[in-house]
Parts: structure tokens; C-alpha cells; sequence
């Protein structure tokens, strides 16, 4: 009876996604493989998981599989794709893959970016907010190396230094609200204007853990700052 019930679950894969949709935003991809919610197997039709997004009032955690390897990423509402059910027989070692390793619900996920230009070489973006953007904003830049806009607000901060003490308070603070704010958004500006494309989007427990999950999704890419080993390119 065990065996016949384990034959007869089904899982949805991803066969196509709109664009500008959610999953798009994401960066799932068509063939991906929903296969948990909050690290429980999302053994449903398509209709009842969509429904089960729309009905989240907070954002709950995704464990997609993609080639073998699984990670997860925060989700909220309806993704915007197309979904057909497979049996688990047609997803390779799904009998390997222990609950107690998809999530850690006792751990703080952080949601990141991975942006990758043409080279495969990767920036890793950690999308919760740092208070260091907002006490100090020139800081923030120089740790992001963020030197066109660091130039430029020391030119701001100057002039009205030079201007008037209370000037140059008023515009810190200003600056500093401003910064705090929109920091995401800023470094998600640069990133592309520096050639820069969202490649993945996945929440994991710290940043060693991020880079180690992209590193097996893709084993030819790199990070600026990296706590990786370099990658062995095929010669």
C-alpha cells in the first residue's frame, strides 16, 4: 500500500512563464520543478496551489529543484505560470531527498540576487536592508563600491559644508533618509548599468551558504569577494 501511494504523488514542473509575471521577476524557468512549501512536498493540483499562494498573507518559503539541485526563495501570490503535474518516478532520486535538508525551520533566511555579467563573474546582493546606509550613506557606498555615486555625494556634502553647517545637517539627513530607503533599489541600478543581469533570486541562511548553492547550480561561475575556491574552467 506504501509503495503504491508513493507511485501515485505528483509534483507540478514549470512549462512556461509569462512575461514580467512574478516567477519571470524570480527567475524560475521553465522544466523548474515546484517542490516544496515551507518544506512540506506540495503534492497538489495546479489550481489548489495557486489558490494556497493567493491565500498567503505573509510571504512563505519556495523549494524549487532545478537539475538535480533544490533551493528556495521567498514567495507571495500568484506566480504567472503555466504548470503541468509529473509523477515523482520521473524526477531522478526525488526518494534521496530528506525534508530535514530542503529547510531549516528554526533559521532566518535572508532573500539574495546574484547578478552575472558576460565573463561569469558574480556579485552577490543581499536584499535585507543594512543600517549603515542610513546613518552613513558615503560609508555604504565605499563597502559596495559604489564610486560614481560616492564621488558625486561628496561633491553634495561639500558644497553645502561650505554653503552652511545647518545646510549641511539638514542635507546629511535628507541624504541619509533617502539612501536608507532606496538602498536596494540603488545597487540593483548599478549593478545593471554595469552590464550586470539578474541570473538567480533565492533566500538561503548566509552569504558563504548563497555562494556555495549558486556555485552548484553553475559550477563556472565566480564572486568579488568570493569564500569560494576559484572555478575550474574546462581547458
Amino acid at each position: 500500500m506504501d509503495n503504491q501511494e508513493n507511485l501515485e504523488k505528483k509534483f507540478l514542473k514549470i512549462t512556461s512563464i509569462r512575461t514580467s509575471s512574478r516567477a519571470y521577476q524570480m527567475k524560475l524557468k521553465e522544466d523548474d520543478i515546484i517542490l516544496c512549501l515551507d518544506g512540506e512536498f506540495m503534492n497538489l493540483s495546479y489550481e489548489v496551489f495557486s489558490k494556497k499562494l493567493n491565500d498567503i498573507d505573509n510571504k512563505s518559503i519556495l523549494t524549487i529543484l532545478r537539475g538535480g539541485i533544490h533551493f528556495n526563495t521567498y514567495v507571495y501570490g500568484s506566480l504567472g505560470v503555466i504548470c503541468e503535474q509529473i509523477n515523482d518516478n520521473q524526477i531522478p532520486d526525488i526518494d534521496k531527498i530528506d525534508l530535514k535538508t530542503i529547510m531549516d525551520v528554526n533559521a532566518f533566511y535572508q532573500q539574495y540576487e546574484i547578478y552575472k555579467n558576460m565573463g561569469n563573474v558574480c556579485i552577490l546582493l543581499n536584499t535585507f536592508p543594512t543600517i549603515l546606509a542610513s546613518l552613513a550613506p558615503p560609508l555604504w557606498m565605499i563597502q559596495n563600491r559604489l564610486w560614481m555615486l560616492f564621488g558625486i555625494s561628496m561633491v553634495y556634502y561639500s558644497i553645502l559644508l561650505i554653503t552652511s553647517p545647518w545646510l549641511f545637517c539638514i542635507g546629511w539627513v535628507l541624504k541619509s533618509w533617502y539612501v536608507g530607503n532606496n538602498q536596494i533599489e540603488i545597487l540593483q541600478y548599478f549593478y545593471r548599468f554595469n552590464n550586470y543581469k539578474l541570473w538567480l533570486s533565492f533566500c538561503e541562511i548566509n552569504d558563504q551558504k548563497a555562494q556555495k548553492l549558486a556555485r552548484q547550480i553553475d559550477n563556472k561561475i565566480d564572486f568579488y569577494f568570493s569564500y569560494l575556491e576559484p572555478a575550474v574552467l574546462e581547458s
